[in-house]
């Protein structure tokens, strides 16, 4: 009798298994479906919503899992049937974190994740404008899937295909396993990277039949996907993938020696030099190590673990300044620009004993990985502090200010001015203060990531307001609304033309080292030359003192 149950037990598991496995059946979230689409690695069908053709979840390579785990992507093979492209592939697996995850009960640990989305108007006449958005996150988190970074509005406004991506994260696409895996995996450091790049060969070699020009392709990203956009500036012949860049708070990139430490400190702090086992330990052990090691780092610096990798040996041979002091980026358009007060952002990264406001000229993240900076962050202090546009200021806030742009704007400004030697380079700054009172850190500023709803058009929805609040009054809407048509007309027309330029901004030059030209986007939005230039000056000279990734070592 027990073997009869135990018989009938074990068979209800294996069929509920066998259940588990069956594939889901994918139903179009609209009766109207698209025509088929006919494209290299076979035929597509997508659904008609809001007056776009919309194709969710399309691989566009092969799901690197098994062996292909910590290799560069395989080129997906041909499908037999009609792809039914009716719903968003997996997130790369990744920690959850409630601030990029919309669902709270999304699954994150499926690795077989490298997919994309196409938002295509209707009409497939002349061959329309394509705009590639990279999601950021740290390198750790973040997805395409996210509402916030949804395309309708921008392909229906701007009459562009909007394409958006999934790359691997973390230590599935940026630990240089080499280190425990030996040469044959050489570069693996830049797997997310190399993710990115299959992407873009298969929107050259199909977005054609979704409507889209080839040879007018923009790639831009915030954030982790702005470094993305930045960092693949510094690959060979960037120019066959894409013709203009929109770099929006781009963060640091590692040389192959940090990356390679990195690894290390990882490899031996778990104690698991067997590259048998990290190949082959289920995904959710490889999230959880990501996650001990970020918790032990703690928060901002765990953001700087992982990222593209540069050097002789690397899809990225050169830092993408180098290439563009070596005019290897000639004929690409930039736009590139930071946030008023970026690293007040990870105030949502506080704990109880942990504020990031809270820093001071003695005790900040600087002088905690490196105490003989403390006279020179002194003197940073003083010269952001007199400065009448930080009128109001904390102390905690001045030393963000400083730090913010040590890490994004004075980057930023120095890949403008060497890129705008080889074509069309555009500046700006975001400025508008958001509402979020529960947020003393970020309230009234404009921290890392506020500029996405305005580009995205989601000012007036929660995938929106969740980062920048609701508007305090009639008057702040008109304001809001204002400069979402200013940034979204800006972002479209120079992804058409490589010129930001339109009816609805004042006149915007180009970027030169002498003047520094700069759109403020704000409460009034105007161009100044070089704001906060003695700033500048001076971080660019500490910059030469100290290197924050020799630090972290």
């Amino acid at each position: 009798m027990k073997t009869k149950i135990l018989f009938l037990g074990i068979s209800v598991l294996i069929l509920l298994g066998i259940w588990q496995l069956w594939p889901e059946q994918k139903r179009a979230p609209s009766e109207l479906l698209t025509d088929i689409v006919s494209t290299s690695t076979g035929d597509v069908r997508g659904f008609v919503e809001n007056g776009l053709d919309l194709y969710l979840g399309i691989p566009y390579a092969e799901a690197p899992t098994g062996a292909r785990r910590f290799r560069a992507p395989e080129p997906k093979k041909k499908w037999d049937d009609v792809f039914n492209a009716y719903e968003y592939g997996s997130v790369c697996p990744q920690v959850y974190d409630p601030i990029e995850l919309d669902n709270p009960k999304e699954k994150i640990h499926q690795e077989n994740c490298l997919t994309l989305n196409i938002w295509s108007p209707r009409d497939r006449g002349e061959k329309k404008a394509v705009m590639v958005f990279i999601h950021g996150g740290g390198f750790v988190v973040g997805n395409s899937k996210e509402r916030l970074y949804e395309g309708s509005t921008i392909a229906k406004n701007g009459n562009v295909v909007y394409v958006n991506l999934n790359y691997r994260l973390g230590l599935l696409g940026y630990l240089d396993f080499s280190v425990i895996g030996g040469n044959d995996y050489a570069d693996s450091a830049n797997n997310g990277l190399h993710d990115q790049l299959m992407a873009l060969q298969w929107i050259q070699d199909n977005i054609a039949a979704f409507g889209g020009d080839p040879q007018n392709v923009t790639i831009f990203g915030e954030s982790a996907g702005g470094a993305s956009v930045s960092a693949l500036l510094g690959i060979d012949n960037p120019q066959h993938y894409f013709r203009r860049a929109i770099v929006m708070s781009g963060s640091p990139h590692h040389s192959a020696d940090f990356s390679a430490s990195i690894a290390s400190m990882i490899r031996d702090e778990t104690g698991i030099s067997s590259a048998l086992i990290w190949k082959t330990v289920p995904t959710i052990g490889i999230t959880y190590i990501q996650d001990q090691v970020s918790q032990a780092v703690g928060s901002p610096i765990s953001d700087l673990l992982f990222a593209p990798t540069y050097g002789e040996d690397n899809i990225m041979k050169r830092s993408p300044l180098e290439a563009a002091m070596q005019g290897e980026t000639e004929g690409i358009d930039l736009m590139i620009g930071t946030m008023g007060n970026e690293l007040s952002y990870w105030e949502f990264y506080d704990t109880e004993t942990d504020h990031i406001c809270d820093q001071t000229v003695n005790e900040n993240i600087v002088t905690s990985l490196d105490p003989t900076q403390a006279a020179q962050i002194k003197e940073l202090y003083d010269l952001y502090k007199q400065n009448p546009e930080r009128t109001g200021y904390s102390e905690g806030e001045i030393i963000l200010s400083l730090e913010g742009d040590f890490v994004f704007r004075v980057p930023a400004l120095q890949l403008a001015e060497a890129q705008a030697k080889n074509g069309n380079t555009y500046g700006y700054q975001v400025d508008y203060p958001i509402n979020l009172p529960d947020h003393p850190c970020q309230n009234n500023r404009s921290p890392h990531g506020s500029e996405l709803p305005f580009v995205f058009g989601k000012i007036n929805e929660s995938s929106g307001t969740d980062f920048i609040g609701i508007a305090r009054n009639g008057e702040d809407a008109a304001i809001r609304e204002r400069l979402m048509n200013e940034m979204m007309s800006a972002w479209i027309n120079f992804a058409k033309t490589g010129d930001p330029n339109g009816d609805v901004l004042p006149a915007w030059y180009p970027f030169n080292s002498e003047e520094q030209a700069t759109m403020r986007f704000g409460v009034t939005t105007r161009l100044e030359n070089g704001p906060f230039l003695e700033e500048y000056l001076a971080m660019s000279e500490f910059m030469k003192t100290f290197n924050l990734f020799d630090a972290l070592k």
